[in-house]
């Protein structure tokens, strides 16, 4: 039994959440600590720990890797395929999903604070019925200019 239900897509506004790229931007970011402050946000919000799943990993680093190497920043890719998508390509089902995009972060901690100074970002990551997630991060050109890409995806399994 196949079931997805789309609870939430965040839309970004690339010119206020993006700071300026450094040489260093992808070594500095880990997708194990991004995962770690986000729990510490939801810790701090009384939402419970979310566990890191090896599929969402895989399918936020394709979806980074694709933004990277296609030269996009959306939750939408120029061939249409939606952020849902990159779930069922590695067959992923869930009740509940949600994802967070940004770009040119340096620092895991700066990350996660502008993602809670922004309501749709924060409403994913502090939501109680997600209890899984998976990041990915990918070095790319977007607009011309060296870019690191950052994928996080919230599920509850189906």
């Amino acid at each position: 039994m196949k079931v997805y239900t789309r609870l939430a897509i965040v839309v970004l506004g690339v010119a206020t959440l993006f700071p300026p790229l450094s040489v260093n931007a992808a070594s500095a970011l880990s997708p194990s600590t991004i995962i770690a402050v986000t729990n510490q946000s939801r810790k701090a919000n009384n939402a419970g720990k979310l566990l890191e799943d090896a599929a969402l990993d895989r399918a936020a680093q394709n979806k980074a890797d694709d933004m990277a190497t296609v030269g996009y920043f959306s939750h939408v890719a120029p061939s249409g395929k939606n952020s849902w998508d990159w779930f069922r390509s590695i067959g992923y089902y869930y009740l509940n999903a949600g994802e967070n995009l940004a770009m040119n972060f340096t620092s895991n901690a700066t990350l996660e604070s502008a993602w809670m100074n922004s309501p749709t970002h924060r409403a994913n990551i502090i939501k109680p019925v997600y209890t899984r997630t998976g990041v990915g991060i990918a070095r790319g050109l977007y607009m011309g200019k060296p870019t690191t890409f950052v994928v996080q995806f919230f599920a509850t399994p189906a």
